[in-house]
């Protein structure tokens, strides 16, 4: 039995893949947290990795991986890149995970 939405030759294994990128990247708890910290607001990592209880290398790797699929926006305000979720593209991945499940 071929499922529809699953075949190579869809449209939708365009949409499959990026919502698999998506939910790999945000399947670590450090992430999540990340995410929840910034919720609604601007932060540099050196705020960021002491309320995760990481290393300022490791937080910077988790911003850049959420980065690299448009989760994040950088700010930068001299020296300092602030970070923040973009809302838009929260909604895009909202709304495509939708549309497949």
């Amino acid at each position: 039995m071929k499922f529809r939405c699953c075949t190579k030759s869809t449209a939708q294994e365009k949409d499959v893949r990026k919502v698999y990128e998506f939910l790999r990247v945000i399947a670590d708890k450090n992430r999540l947290k990340i995410l929840c910290i910034l919720k609604g607001r601007q932060l540099c990592v050196c705020d960021i990795f002491p309320e995760v209880g990481i290393s300022q290398k490791l937080a910077s790797h988790h911003l850049g991986q959420m980065k690299k699929i448009g989760l994040l926006v950088e700010n930068r305000e001299g020296n300092f890149i602030r970070y923040s979720v973009s809302k838009e593209v929260l909604e895009d991945y909202k709304l495509l995970f939708n549309k497949l499940i």
